[in-house]
């Protein structure tokens, strides 16, 4: 039976600490406006269960606004905790980002009643959305990966789909060996798992738009002709 589940985990740090490595886009009032921009999309698109989760101990969104989205029936979770910033630091931001996934897995109530769920980085959201999900839910798919489409090296982290059990026994324990400092970096040490557990494929490309927090910018979301049908994919059961 297909049981693909079409919640979303929005991944947050609203005030990060000064030092974290590559992070360009320090401004708070600029990260909460990209980061709501994305919430506010992901929930004109239709899904209707997200889980907004921050490392930095605040709430992205306010009453008003949550309710607002209510009205539109999407159903907004809001989690937080201070993450240690020293490791963060240390270590890098997707260090940060797979304790703050650890952390959603075990505190959201949303995702209690899921087998799965879709990750995506903060200010971030996917233009063709109901493509991906009936991608997805027609072929029975239960985790799948993207390559970065302009890096052909590494996976691409902001966006994925994994089920509960595989982000427990496969993606945590990466996320613990990622360190910035000597090279391990979230993009490599995903893919370095994927190759091992996974099955190489091609799917139609996610588009993928928004700003990135590392640059400072939006992110390229232009068509790449061919790979726009068949970008490199790894899928696991």
């Amino acid at each position: 039976m297909i049981n693909a589940s079409s919640l979303v985990i929005i991944t947050t740090a609203t005030k990060p600490p000064e030092g974290v490595h590559a992070l360009e886009m320090t401004n708070v009032a600029k990260r909460k406006v990209t980061a709501k921009a994305a919430v506010f999309f992901w929930s004109a698109l239709g899904v209707k269960k997200i889980v907004v989760a921050d490392a930095t101990g605040q709430t992205l969104l306010e009453e008003s606004e949550v309710l607002l989205l209510n009205k539109i029936e999407v159903e907004i979770e809001q989690i937080q905790y201070l993450q240690d910033n020293r490791l963060v630091i240390e270590k890098g931001k997707g260090y940060g980002e797979g304790a703050l996934i650890k952390y959603a897995l075990q505190k959201s109530q949303l995702l209690k009643d899921e087998n799965s769920f879709f990750k995506c980085t903060g200010k971030v959201y996917c233009r063709n959305f109901a493509e991906i999900f009936d991608l997805i839910q027609t072929n029975n798919i239960k985790n799948i990966f993207w390559r970065d489409a302009l890096k052909s090296s590494m996976i691409d982290t902001r966006f994925f789909y994994v089920s509960k059990d595989f982000c427990y026994n496969v993606l945590l324990p990466v996320f613990d060996d990622i360190d910035d400092k000597i090279n391990i970096t979230m993009e490599h040490a995903v893919l370095k798992a994927a190759r091992k557990c996974m099955i190489q494929g091609t799917s139609i490309r996610p588009m993928l738009s928004g700003f990135s927090g590392g640059m400072d910018k939006p992110y390229f979301d232009s068509s790449l002709g061919f790979l726009d049908q068949n970008l490199p994919c790894w899928v696991g059961q």
